[in-house]
């Protein structure tokens, strides 16, 4: 689509559908902020920043290697070479290297970190001089029972010293010559503890009990006694007074005859008797014939059918097709074997006077529709046909080929009878043609070309 000079104002929103691929189109936000540099990363912040040169954003990248390395054979401190030479605090910046090699002892080197507070906070301690075996030695000392040689860095054990730490207390002899600890207390002189007691009468009784019948017991004096009975007395084997039992009383115990049975193992009796082990006398048992002959079928009389037969055998039943033969059916069904099946239509069934719910008919359907009556309504309907019309005539306008001059407005009378409208235009080649537009009346509507077209087709529309 081609516009041609036209002034162009967005009051929504412009939407683009894809990426760009040429140097003239437009962008969109999430483009610009997936392939732009809008910011820093946190773990980048000491590497990099943005700044601004000239109203435009830059990325700086911040120094991160050494820069410069210089050697210092003179000074004798970091104090005084800052005086000597870092009097405006820029002459060094971050990562430049300072040997000193006059300082006392060993030489010393410092980094710049950064700072601009143009004193030795500028800098940092990085490296010394390798520490000698002396100088190790002399920082080192020993204490009570070691002994140190600060010149061959050698600690020893002071035997003596460490034996002279020690000490013996009561119930204990130590000779500080040799180390040797001797015992020298009996039993008067080591106090009782919570679980390795003296012994003691009451201790001793205390700690004696007895358990089951027949003994007696008394801790405040030791003395046991015996108090038994026949728990207490064990039965001898033989004897002919035996003592109670389950299992004795249980075997002494049998029957006889059908219908009984019993358990020597847990004493019950049990009743294993049935009906065959009793004679039948005035009550009779029960059997499916007797049942049978018991039971009757009751005469019905009409218009009742008694259903229910008896056969030689006295069984009972109900015949499916005696059933199905009490069935028949009527207009518009039939009936076989127990199965109800429509047949009818709608020339079986009457329409009632006033009813309701009525049949379809087409005149009738018709009848239902009609067009609204309200102004503005293009719909168009036949009752008689059941036709609906909208003429596209009734929205559309479109004229034939107009030749427009450059700013001079053509009247254009489209006859929709709505003053507001939607105008289009295109060219001969088929190019949308911008026009001013100015809505006159229901009617009527002007518009206006910015520059000369020849042949534009204008279209006005609802």
């Amino acid at each position: 689509m081609q516009y041609l000079a036209p002034t162009n104002i967005f009051e929504g929103v412009v939407q683009l559908n894809q990426a760009p691929s040429a140097d003239n189109h437009a962008v969109t936000r999430s483009y610009l902020e997936a392939n732009a540099v809008v910011g820093i990363a946190t773990d980048s912040a000491n590497y990099a920043e943005l700044v601004t040169v000239n109203g435009e954003k830059q990325l700086k990248l911040k120094p991160l290697t050494i820069t410069d390395v210089s050697v210092d054979t003179t000074q004798t401190s970091l104090t005084n070479w800052i005086a000597a030479n870092y009097t405006s605090g820029d002459e060094k910046q971050e990562g430049d290297i300072i040997i000193l090699t006059a300082v006392s002892g060993r030489a010393q080197t410092f980094i710049h970190n950064g700072g601009t507070a143009g004193t030795d906070a500028d800098f940092a301690e990085i490296e010394g001089g390798d520490v000698t075996a002396a100088e190790v030695r002399s920082a080192l000392s020993a204490s009570a029972g070691i002994n140190y040689n600060s010149a061959t860095g050698e600690f020893t054990a002071d035997q003596a010293e460490i034996r002279a730490l020690f000490a013996a207390g009561s119930g204990l002899s130590y000779d500080s010559s040799n180390g040797t600890y001797q015992l020298n207390v009996d039993s008067d002189g080591i106090s009782e503890g919570s679980s390795n007691l003296y012994f003691t009468d009451a201790r001793s009784r205390a700690a004696i009990s007895v358990s089951g019948n027949g003994i007696g017991y008394d801790s405040g004096t030791g003395v046991i006694s015996l108090a038994v009975d026949t728990d207490d007395i064990v039965e001898a084997g033989g004897a002919t007074n035996l003592f109670f039992t389950d299992a004795r009383a249980r075997a002494a115990i049998s029957v006889t005859g059908a219908g009984l049975a019993y358990s020597s193992a847990n004493g019950q009796l049990q009743l294993t008797a049935d009906t065959s082990n009793i004679a039948e006398n005035g009550n009779l048992y029960f059997t499916d014939a007797r049942a049978k002959a018991a039971l009757g079928i009751k005469s019905i009389s009409g218009p009742d059918v008694q259903l229910l037969t008896k056969d030689a055998s006295n069984d009972l039943s109900v015949a499916l097709s005696d059933i199905f033969a009490e069935f028949s059916a009527g207009q518009g069904l039939t009936f076989s074997n127990g199965d109800y099946a429509l047949n009818a239509n709608t020339d079986d069934i009457t329409e009632a006077g006033g009813a309701t719910n009525l049949f379809f008919t087409n005149e009738r359907a018709r009848e239902a529709i009609s067009a609204d009556p309200a102004a503005g309504n293009m719909v168009q309907y036949d009752d008689a046909t059941g036709e609906i019309l909208v003429r596209k005539s009734d929205f559309r306008k479109t004229f034939a080929p107009q030749n427009l001059t450059a700013n001079t407005f053509a009247t254009l009378n489209h006859q929709l009878g709505e003053k507001i409208v939607h105008v289009s235009a295109y060219d001969s080649s088929g190019n949308l043609v911008q026009l001013d537009v100015q809505l006159v009346d229901n009617n009527n509507v002007k518009v206006k070309s910015v520059i000369n077209v020849t042949g534009a087709e204008i279209v006005v529309s609802l």
